[in-house]
């Protein structure tokens, strides 16, 4: 792989007969991630705390890039770094363990471009609309195997039936049936083992698949996964009636508030690596110690929150995109 170019001006190679090559600007930036750790470590106060990120074995390093960089950062970089590791001697730098490259992202049917002014920025994005449903929109349309597209009505569609639809109003009724019927508190499940059984395993298996597929790079698969969980948290919620059993059977009620409230603290926790401003309002509405991180994948399907907790105010955590907001992007 050619490190040099035949150019008048750039870095030029300090060897006799290579007066008129320059260093490849790609092989020279590479070194930026390295450098631009040590500017920040130096501006922290701290100029060893780079080592922990480079030289430091239990470091893991992924590398995130789109395909037109594949080169850079699986041959050029690695093999600088290896170079360096063999003949050097005292600092040896980590290699990369994964490179997940993505395809390309267009916008409306074309590419991205800054010339043609085709395209729309993430500053002026966040004045329309929030983070986490860019997140979330970028994270089940993530070009993992091929190009893909984004849309105005993909994205629409996407916060209104999934977001708001599935999500947003499985939180906002259990919180709302909570306050209603049972005092805002979590309500005594009554041992009622079968719902437990059934809820706890859904859970479980969702954070299995979900983890799995965010262990591997498969963003679009473990988000899918979570949202199933949501889509099952709101079958189990309309398959069991509360509104109906709380007149006839309150404990059967209490059982399926009980149940969902499980489902939304499990929801909180497992969207926390995609929608992480979502899940901190969903535990700020749980009124629960911590954080959703915090309270650790594995411990996803525990029984928690007990039973008397007291629950916060339900909030509308999505509003759905109108048509007119969509169509003047058109």
């Amino acid at each position: 792989r050619a490190v040099t170019r035949d150019l008048d001006w750039g870095v030029h190679i300090p060897l006799p007969g290579f007066e008129k090559k320059v260093l490849y600007v790609w092989f020279d930036a590479v070194l930026g991630y390295i450098s631009g750790t040590k500017e920040w470590a130096a501006a922290l106060g701290e100029p060893e705390k780079w080592k922990q990120y480079w030289t430091d074995p239990a470091t893991k390093y992924v590398a995130f890039i789109g395909k037109d960089n594949v080169v850079f950062h699986c041959i050029v970089f690695p093999a600088m770094l290896m170079a360096w590791n063999d003949h050097e001697g005292a600092t040896r730098f980590i290699l990369p363990e994964n490179v997940p490259a993505n395809e390309f992202l267009n916008f409306e049917g074309q590419k991205f471009s800054k010339s043609r002014g085709w395209g729309i920025d993430v500053d002026e994005f966040l004045d329309l609309f929030p983070a986490d449903s860019l997140r979330y929109a970028l994270a089940m349309n993530l070009p993992e195997a091929r190009d893909a597209d984004f849309t105005w009505r993909d994205f629409q569609a996407r916060q209104n039936n999934e977001l708001a639809d599935t999500l947003g109003n499985f939180v906002n009724r259990t919180v709302t049936f909570a306050h209603a019927h049972f005092d805002g508190v979590v309500p005594d499940a009554g041992g009622r083992e079968a719902d437990a059984t059934v809820v706890g395993a859904e859970i479980l298996a969702a954070g299995n698949s979900a983890g799995t597929a965010f262990e591997q790079y498969r963003f679009r698969d473990g988000t899918q996964a979570v949202m199933n969980l949501a889509r099952f948290a709101n079958k189990y919620f309309n398959d069991a009636e509360p509104w109906k059993s709380v007149k006839r059977d309150r404990p059967a009620a209490a059982a399926t508030i009980a149940g969902s409230l499980r489902l939304v603290r499990a929801l909180a926790i497992y969207l926390e690596p995609v929608l992480p401003g979502t899940s901190s309002r969903i535990w700020e509405i749980l009124r629960l110690p911590g954080t959703p991180a915090g309270a650790g994948w594995e411990q996803a399907s525990a029984q928690s929150p007990a039973a008397g907790h007291a629950l916060g105010k339900a909030e509308i955590l999505f509003t759905k995109i109108e048509d007119s907001m969509i169509q003047d992007r058109l």
